[in-house]
């Protein structure tokens, strides 16, 4: 599973999107029927996301995270999305579990 969230006004977010989460090979990835991908709008203020982010030790966004066997408590990545960083931490989760195409 691939949580992302993210918020209209976050640039960060925007920019995570456009560079990374929408490009080939981490979209097909995402679009891959054993991958779940979730997303949060925090673009209005929601205790519901807040305390999700404080349960990581984080209180802003962009923040994304994957969860499967490898990482069943979750793996928060880093603000700054890589293809590599994301495409690393889906293969890590998924013990191996998900043809990880670069």
């Amino acid at each position: 599973m691939f949580v992302d969230i993210t918020a209209d006004w976050c640039i960060s977010c925007q920019v995570n999107k456009v560079a990374v989460l929408q490009r080939a090979p981490v979209r097909a990835l995402l679009e891959n029927q054993q991958v779940v991908a979730m997303q949060g709008d925090w673009t209005r203020p929601d205790p519901e996301i807040a305390a999700y982010l404080q349960s990581f030790g984080r209180y802003a966004i962009p923040f994304d995270a994957v969860y499967g066997p490898g990482s069943p408590d979750g793996m928060a990545l880093s603000e700054l999305l890589t293809t590599s960083a994301v495409l690393d931490a889906l293969g890590a989760a998924s013990q191996g579990a998900l043809a990880v195409r670069r």
